[in-house]
């Protein structure tokens, strides 16, 4: 994610980014966070969300310990949460699977060379196949899945 894009959601929200700037020995979120900005929107409405639940139900602070694109998908790792808070997140990680990680349009997961994106048609890149056909071909004929 871009730089500025970044610092948005740390200004936005320092209880959850509260570890941005710790060194590496102490988090991951130190490396910023690692996706494409089209997820921008996602992620500041799923701050927003879980910041809201914590300030009124006395709900541990969630405490982002990382935050990056994993297999084409949103990976939101805290420190805490409670059921709530972590079904927001399970619902912000699988939303992702449906949206461009290059500029927030609906997109779908693709794969090409190997790597896993999400990705819209103008974004995707020459090539790519479905999650579907990549896992189709991958299946040997005789052994059940």
């Amino acid at each position: 994610m871009r730089k500025e894009l970044d610092e948005l959601l740390c200004q936005r929200y320092p209880l959850i980014f509260a570890e941005r700037h710790l060194s590496q020995m102490q988090t991951c979120m130190c490396w910023g966070i690692a996706c494409g900005d089209g997820w921008f929107d996602l992620i500041d409405t799923l701050c927003e969300r879980l910041q809201f639940w914590t300030d009124r139900n006395k709900a541990p602070q969630v405490v982002a310990q990382q935050v990056k694109e994993k297999f084409g998908t949103l990976c939101f790792y805290p420190r805490e949460a409670n059921p709530t808070q972590r079904g927001m997140i399970y619902m912000a990680e699988a939303m992702s699977a449906r949206i461009c990680d290059q500029c927030g349009k609906p997109g779908q997961t693709l794969v090409h060379e190997f790597w896993h994106m999400t990705r819209c048609a103008e974004h995707a890149p020459a090539g790519a196949i479905t999650l579907e056909a990549f896992i189709a071909q991958r299946k040997v004929p005789g052994i059940a899945p």
